[in-house]
């Protein structure tokens, strides 16, 4: 009964994952062409956040990501 127990959360946890993962590139997408908008700075400025404030773009691009495909729906 264990088993079938954990294969479901590992099933749950997965389908979690992924879903975090299509966030996260699309926010990081969607965050790459506002930042490019300003030019060089701006790209300059992306990249340096994601170096310096790594957890914290993580977390800012699922946000964005999960809002801009939930404004989609």
């Amino acid at each position: 009964m264990e088993i079938v127990v954990l294969i479901a959360v590992g099933i749950i946890a997965l389908i979690i994952a992924f879903y975090l993962l299509r966030y996260l590139i699309v926010g990081a997408i969607i965050l790459f062409a506002w930042a490019s908008e300003s030019g060089f700075v701006g790209v300059a400025a992306y990249f340096a956040c994601w170096i310096f404030l790594f957890p914290f773009m993580i977390a800012g691009c699922i946000i964005v990501g999960a809002v801009i495909e939930w404004s989609n729906r």
